[in-house]
C-alpha cells in the first residue's frame, strides 16, 4: 500500500482544486480498490450528512472488479462507487481521465449569463483591477469575481476599496465561481468585516472512528483598514458557486450589513487531501468538516436569505433580474437608513 502523499495542516492547504499525478506503477485492481475504500473509511469526513449505505456500495462495486479490467473500465467502476458520496471534492485521477461529480450544478438552472453581464452591465467602460471586474450602477458598485484561484494582491484590494468607499452599496457577484484558494477567501472577507468575528469552525478527521475529529480551529476574520462595512452589501450566488465560493458567502453572513441573494450555492465544504493508490493513480477526498456561524455544515451549500433567479425573457432584453433585484434591495436599505 502507498502512504499518504499529501497531508498538511490547514494553513498550508490553499487550493480547493490541486491535482497531483502519481507514477504509473503496477498494482492489482483489487489492491487499489481495497486501499481506496479503506482510506475513505478512515479519512472521509462527511459520512454523517451523506445519504448513502457505504458498506453496501463497497460490496456491490467490488463484485465488479477483476484484474482483467482495462484501466478505463476500472476507473469507471471506482468512479461510480465514489459517486455515491455526491462530493465534488472526492475524485480519482488516472493518467487518461479523472472521475468527477458535477450534479451539484448540472441538475439546476445556471441563473447566470456571462455575455449578458459583459454586454449590458460591465459594457465597455468597466474597470479591471486584478481579478475583479467592476463598474458603477446608480451609485452602487457592481463587482464580479470569477475564480478564487485568481490571486488578490494588497494593491488590488486597496484600489477596489478606495473606489467603492463613497458608493451607496455593493453588489458582489460570485455566480459561476468554481472555487480556489481559501487564502483569497480570508482576504476578501476582511474587506467587508465590521469587527473581528469567527466565520467558521474547521474540524479535521484525525482517526479511523466515525467521531474521530480534531478540536475546532476557529477561522477569525479581522477587518481590513479600508473595509466597506457601513453600507449594504449583497453577495450573489448560484449553484455553480462551489468550494471556496461557498466558504465565502457562508463567511459573509456573519456581518450584519451583508445579505446573500440568488440561488443556493453548490457546496463543497470539505477541504480535500490527496493520496496515492498502489497502481500509481492519485485520489483525493474531503477530510475536514466546516461549520458556519449558524452551526450548519456547509458541505451541502448555503441557502441565500433572498432568492433571486434569472428570468430568460428579461435576459433576452438585456436585463439580469438577479442584479436588478440586488440594486433595488440596496436602494431600499439606503432609504430606510435615512
Amino acid at each position: 500500500m502507498r502512504i499518504i502523499v499529501i497531508f498538511v495542516p490547514f494553513v498550508f492547504l490553499t487550493s480547493c482544486a490541486s491535482v497531483f499525478f502519481g507514477s504509473d506503477e503496477s498494482g492489482s485492481n483489487f489492491e487499489s480498490y481495497d486501499y481506496l475504500t479503506k482510506t475513505i473509511d478512515a479519512r472521509y469526513s462527511l459520512f454523517d450528512i451523506k445519504d448513502v449505505d457505504w458498506e453496501l456500495a463497497k460490496d456491490e462495486y467490488r463484485a465488479l472488479i477483476n484484474d482483467s479490467l482495462s484501466d478505463q473500465d476500472f476507473l469507471k467502476v471506482m468512479g461510480h462507487l465514489i459517486g455515491n458520496l455526491e462530493d465534488g471534492h472526492t475524485n480519482i485521477y488516472g493518467v487518461f481521465d479523472y472521475t468527477r461529480y458535477w450534479d451539484w450544478y448540472l441538475n439546476y438552472p445556471s441563473n447566470y449569463d456571462p455575455e449578458l453581464i459583459e454586454r449590458h452591465y460591465l459594457n465597455k467602460n468597466y474597470w479591471r483591477t486584478g481579478p475583479f471586474s467592476h463598474t458603477i450602477i446608480d451609485s452602487i458598485a457592481y463587482i464580479y469575481y470569477g475564480s478564487f484561484s485568481t490571486p488578490i494582491s494588497g494593491k488590488h484590494l486597496n484600489f477596489l476599496l478606495d473606489r467603492i468607499a463613497p458608493m451607496k452599496g455593493v453588489v458582489f457577484d460570485i455566480r459561476n465561481n468554481g472555487g480556489g484558494k481559501l487564502s483569497n477567501v480570508k482576504r476578501l472577507l476582511s474587506a467587508f468585516a465590521d469587527t473581528t468575528r469567527v466565520s467558521h469552525d474547521f474540524y479535521f478527521k484525525n482517526g479511523p472512528g466515525k467521531d474521530d475529529f480534531s478540536e475546532p480551529i476557529k477561522y477569525k476574520i479581522k477587518p481590513h483598514k479600508k473595509a466597506f462595512n457601513k453600507k449594504p452589501v449583497v453577495v450573489l450566488t448560484n449553484r455553480k458557486s462551489y468550494s471556496a465560493a461557498t466558504f465565502f458567502p457562508s463567511g459573509m453572513q456573519v456581518f450584519p450589513h451583508v445579505t446573500l441573494m440568488g440561488d443556493h450555492s453548490g457546496g463543497g465544504g470539505g477541504v480535500p487531501y490527496h493520496f496515492e493508490l498502489p497502481n500509481g493513480w492519485i485520489f483525493r477526498l474531503s477530510a475536514t468538516r466546516t461549520i458556519d456561524s449558524k452551526g450548519q455544515n456547509i458541505e451541502p451549500g448555503i441557502t441565500p436569505e433572498i432568492e433571486a433567479f434569472l428570468d430568460e425573457k428579461a435576459a433576452r432584453k438585456g436585463v439580469d433580474t438577479v442584479i436588478e433585484k440586488a440594486i433595488v434591495f440596496i436602494k431600499k436599505q439606503n432609504e430606510e437608513q435615512k
